[in-house]
């Protein structure tokens, strides 16, 4: 697996960043238009997650060029997700948004795990190159 790029992330500003990112690493990768976004928008709400709700983190970008796979690794240091098993199925709505980013995310994406912990989150995404 080859590391593409990282993206700090501890500030609304650092999840515009890593949206752009997103959106330019999939359109180096040849994804299309309607992929690229997909990525980003994956990639934003996840981030944007890490901000809210964790103080930050980081994604990671890389190219598993054997399955053919552009991973995004976004992690951070909060503790953890309440209520994982709701939120994953679509059915839970938090105080402060409507609680779909990760399921939303996790249906755009080929690949979608996550991990989380008291000491922290960890979500695997991934897409198919074509």
């Amino acid at each position: 697996m080859k590391r593409l790029l990282s993206v700090q992330i501890a500030r609304e500003e650092d999840v515009v960043v890593a949206r752009q990112r997103a959106r330019q690493v999939a359109e180096a990768l040849g994804f299309e238009a309607q992929d690229q976004t997909r990525i980003a928008t994956a990639v934003s709400e996840i981030a944007r997650n890490a901000v809210r709700y964790a103080g930050g983190g980081q994604a990671g970008f890389s190219l598993d060029s054997h399955k053919r796979l552009l991973i995004v690794t976004v992690s951070d240091r909060g503790a953890g997700i309440p209520h994982l098993q709701s939120v994953m199925d679509g059915n839970y709505r938090s105080e402060t948004g409507m609680g779909l980013g990760i399921a939303g995310s996790r249906r755009v994406m080929d690949e979608f795990e996550i991990h989380a912990t008291p000491r922290g989150t960890t979500v695997r995404m991934a897409k198919r190159l074509h």
